[in-house]
């Protein structure tokens, strides 16, 4: 895994040099997305992946501060019963945008501090049907990532990044406000 983000990270870089285009100081953006791969410290099969909304603020040409909400969703089987998982999660996110700024791409790395606000519920089966329970924890988290946005309007785009965190994979649409 360490390998592919290292590739996938080298190769946004370069491509981005190619455009020579970027990120700048005021630039506010939306991301809405899914993931690709568990969420941190989820539990069995996904049952849906992780969706998550983000905001971005440019306080710098090269950085931007923001937050990001998410949810996912997993849940496993045993003899006994069957356990459903809940995740939320907010964080705050901070970013170092590595292109010049410009108007239609940036390719950027940042990390995540957060909170994954977990709950879980089971219920019994198999001749042991009226039985349930339900148990909730939360605890820090952090995360990392690397990623590339691409405006096909001034307003509007596209955004891809790989890292840890909310999944391993993230794409979506980017909203420029």
């Amino acid at each position: 895994m360490k390998k592919l983000f290292s590739i996938l990270f080298v190769v946004a870089i370069f491509a981005g040099i190619s455009f020579g285009q970027g990120y700048q100081k005021g630039v506010n953006n939306l991301n809405i997305g899914i993931g690709f791969g568990d969420v941190v410290g989820g539990y069995g099969t996904q049952s849906l992946p992780p969706i998550s909304v983000g905001l971005q603020f440019g306080i710098e040409d090269k950085i931007s501060v923001g937050g990001i909400l998410g949810y996912s969703s997993s849940s496993e089987e045993w003899f006994y019963g069957k356990y459903k998982y809940t995740y939320i999660i907010i964080g705050a996110r901070g970013e170092y945008h590595f292109l010049e700024p410009s108007n239609n791409f940036d390719v950027y790395g940042g990390v995540t501090l957060g909170y994954n606000i977990v709950s879980s519920s089971w219920e019994a089966n198999h001749g042991y049907s009226g039985y349930s329970a339900t148990a909730s924890g939360s605890d820090l988290f952090y995360g990392f990532h690397a990623g590339a946005r691409y405006a096909f309007s001034p307003k509007f785009g596209a955004f891809a990044e790989v890292g840890y965190g909310l999944g391993i994979i993230n794409i979506g649409v980017n909203f420029k406000l």
